[in-house]
């Protein structure tokens, strides 16, 4: 099946999801040869929330690249840059699609990512897979994940982001947060309490994907010397002790650059 926009136009494949909201499927562009994801509401009525994702994505894309601009003026070498748009999807495109009954389409991809497939569900690691990350692993998760809370936090905006709703690409430590249908965006800012609940989420879903327990902050020993205290600070992650996820990261890297530095593979355990 095809659908078209103007002179674009995408060969449907596969679903991937099914929701009471939306359904998700494999696509191809068939001017570039892309391979995206299609998003489509269930009836008329979800296409708002499909709206406000496309509306935010294309925000932060003229934010992130905002950011790259300003810091083209002030970084030390020339081959470094900011990366934030790797952290959300691009919007390839969003339309109002009459063959299909006049519901919105949003067309997804990941930047730097050719396959779909390469990127998965840090969830899928635990409960598909039965793997757990270890420390070092888990170290690059979240900080990108507290690098990627002070970019939305200061823009105003608010997503969900748990284990489901997070993917990463293992070979590139890409991470990235996939649905937008339920992101809020605020007038002045992200309310405390909010920004609290995010950097919290965030941390349960690294305490999860380690292979350890949310709740009581029981993270599994493979004798790593350095898991007490590492443990120790993501609690406090978890358990709401920071609303600044700016300072958070700062903390983050403080404890994490004394103990390991340098490129470190995807590495994963069987989960017992």
């Amino acid at each position: 099946m095809k659908v078209k926009n103007g002179d674009r136009s995408y060969e449907v494949g596969s679903a991937v999801e099914v929701s009471p909201e939306y359904k998700l499927f494999i696509c191809t562009e068939d001017q570039t040869g892309r391979q995206c994801l299609l998003r489509i509401g269930v009836a008329v009525e979800n296409n708002g929330s499909l709206e406000r994702e496309a509306f935010i994505l294309k925000e932060m894309e003229q934010s992130a690249q905002q950011f790259e601009v300003e810091y083209e003026r002030v970084k030390s070498s020339p081959e470094k840059r900011l990366n934030y748009n790797l952290w959300f999807p691009e919007l390839v495109d969003s339309f109002v699609c009459h063959g299909q009954g006049g519901r919105r389409i949003n067309i997804l991809a990941f930047r730097k990512v050719d396959e779909v497939s390469r990127m998965v569900p840090l969830i899928g690691i635990t409960e598909r897979d039965h793997l757990r990350v270890d420390l070092r692993t888990s170290a690059w998760i979240m900080g990108k994940l507290l690098k990627f809370r002070t970019f939305t936090h200061c823009q105003g905006i608010a997503v969900p982001a748990t284990g489901n709703n997070i993917l990463i690409e293992p070979n590139e430590h890409y991470v990235l947060v996939f649905s937008w249908l339920d992101s809020r965006t605020y007038e002045s800012a992200v309310p405390e309490v909010v920004r609290q609940k995010e950097i919290s989420d965030s941390a349960k879903a690294v305490i999860v994907v380690l292979g350890g327990d949310p709740e009581s902050g029981l993270i599994p020993n493979d004798g790593d010397p350095h898991l007490a205290e590492y443990a120790e600070l993501l609690n406090r992650f978890a358990f709401g002790n920071y609303s600044n996820a700016e300072e958070a990261h700062g903390v983050f890297y403080d404890l994490v650059d004394k103990f390991w530095t340098g490129f470190y593979p995807f590495t994963t355990h069987p989960l017992t």
